[in-house]
């Protein structure tokens, strides 16, 4: 790896459930270096965003969890977190699909999905882990569609082989996935939050276009106007702003 710290301690799970639940259950036995990197090719009960599964067939793509410890960080902007996890895993596929030569749509799909040409490549789910009002340490989930080209559970999925024609290399994805995630999270810890915003904002899914959604009291078109530092989707509806939790909105 050529990082400082991200992906300097790396550990490679033959087959795992969940990385993120073995990173969970390792945190609590032993203490872990900053960067820590778990890492399968065969993910057999990943999870995702609103207790939702991660479709991986074996071999074909790669899930892992980092370590980090944001204990810089205060609760309410751990949000900030996800903004550079993000901002990261879009990068890997811009730069991936560039250097094949293809100019492809990557965008951020809140709160972190990554969309290519309005399909889904990649799922991230972070987890904080807090005492006295501090995030002790963070365990960054992220799961990648990397040669898989038949998705059973949506039609929404696509994948680097099936946008670049040939299957990849999944250890070069994690190597810059490593790189950027160290670049993007020194851009946070040297507060550097409007960097940050702007880039997130620039790959924000739907930002600023009038699109439909859906609540519990029925569908409705509204414009992505921006996220609230905690997190929250602030949409125009008729002659104001309303906020959105995770659980209280969908994309139609």
């Amino acid at each position: 790896m050529k990082t400082l710290f991200v992906g300097q301690n790396s550990i490679h799970l033959k087959s795992v459930d969940s990385t993120n639940s073995y990173a969970s259950e390792l945190l609590r036995q032993i203490s872990l270096p900053d960067g820590t990197l778990f890492y399968t090719f065969d993910q057999q009960n990943g999870r995702g965003q609103r207790g939702n599964s991660w479709e991986s067939e074996p071999s074909k793509n790669v899930a892992l969890s980092y370590i980090l410890h944001a204990k810089f960080l205060a609760p309410n902007k751990q949000f900030l977190l996800t903004k550079t996890v993000s901002l990261a895993v879009a990068d890997v596929m811009t730069d991936t699909l560039k250097k094949e030569g293809i100019q492809a749509d990557v965008k951020i799909k809140w709160p972190n999905d990554i969309y290519v040409n309005g399909n889904k490549i990649a799922g991230i789910l972070i987890e904080n882990i807090l005492k006295d009002n501090t995030i002790q340490h963070s365990i960054i989930g992220i799961g990648i569609n990397i040669n898989q080209t038949e998705f059973k559970t949506t039609s929404k999925a696509t994948s680097l082989k099936i946008l670049i024609k040939k299957e990849q290399s999944k250890e070069m994805l994690l190597e810059l996935l490593s790189s950027k995630l160290e670049a993007y999270y020194l851009k946070l810890k040297s507060n550097r939050i409007s960097d940050l915003d702007a880039a997130y904002l620039k790959q924000l899914y739907q930002f600023e276009t009038p699109a439909l959604y859906e609540t519990d009291s029925g569908q409705f078109i509204g414009t992505l106007s921006g996220v609230s530092e905690t997190g929250k989707l602030q949409i125009i509806m008729g002659t104001g702003i309303r906020e959105f939790d995770l659980k209280e909105i969908r994309f139609i």
